[in-house]
């Protein structure tokens, strides 16, 4: 999806890439993004410095935050000062992401965004303190970590240049902001389990499939000793939100496809 001639113009005073890359996706998103969280076609910039998000949409508010890069993301998203994300994650108050990767004629080659309800504390990795020679010297920023959040909070916008249609894009982020309702303990479950299913490569798994996550799971819960009810209340938990469903007993299969 190219930018608008007129568009490129808006960069011309700046020196460096990444500012460049800042202002040009910024300006694409305002004239092209939608909102997924309602039927609102419009988002508006935030005031400059707004912590922790670009966007708002214009109707229902919700807020996102824009990444851009040349290259596909990988594994982790740079993203703020550890601390402050992980307030936001608490107080549910964490925006959704928009990731753009642009070309070197500033075409918007993919959009990927990042659903704010399984952005939970285990996807969110703290970095090292900056030394003490650094200008914040001490401060402490985080990565998002892309691989472990699971399809149903990935959702494609933009594929290869060609834009997805929008009722699909905001029916695939309906089903998953159903989890947002939940607890973040609750919340932080269901995602985990969801994205160790996703893990095992099929579309369609057992009841067994999921008892063989116990260990993994007993590890990163290790206050709890029920895993396995938990593993079964967590099967109903993704069902009812409409993101697994129950073929037959002990069987499933995930909403989406891979």
């Amino acid at each position: 999806m190219p930018v608008p001639a007129e568009y490129l113009g808006f960069f011309e005073k700046y020196s460096s890439a990444s500012q460049k890359a800042r202002v040009i996706t910024e300006s694409w998103v305002k004239q092209n993004g939608y909102c997924l969280a309602c039927e609102s076609d419009r988002l508006i910039p935030t005031p400059a410095n707004t912590q922790a998000r670009d966007f708002e949409c214009k109707r229902c508010g919700h807020p996102y935050e824009v990444k851009s890069a040349a290259s596909p993301f990988g594994r982790r998203i740079v993203d703020g000062a550890y601390a402050s994300m992980m307030r936001r994650i608490h107080t549910s108050t964490t925006p959704s992401f928009l990731l753009l990767q642009y070309t070197q004629t500033w075409s918007i080659a993919n959009m990927l965004a990042v659903h704010h309800a399984l952005i939970t504390p285990s996807v969110i990795e703290q970095r090292k303190p900056l030394s003490i020679t650094a200008r914040r010297a001490g401060w402490i920023g985080c990565n998002i970590l892309l691989t472990g959040i699971p399809p149903e909070g990935r959702i494609p916008l933009v594929v290869d240049g060609l834009a997805i249609d929008k009722g699909t894009c905001r029916s695939r982020f309906a089903a998953t902001e159903r989890l947002s309702h939940l607890s973040l303990l609750s919340r932080g479950w269901a995602a985990t389990l969801l994205s160790m299913l996703h893990r095992i490569g099929k579309q369609e798994f057992t009841l067994n499939d999921a008892y063989s996550l116990e260990p993994e799971l007993a590890a990163l819960y290790p206050l709890n000793h029920n895993i396995r009810p938990k593993i079964r209340q967590q099967l109903q938990v993704l069902r009812d939100a409409g993101l697994i469903t129950f073929e037959f007993r002990g069987h499933y299969r995930f909403a989406i496809q891979k």
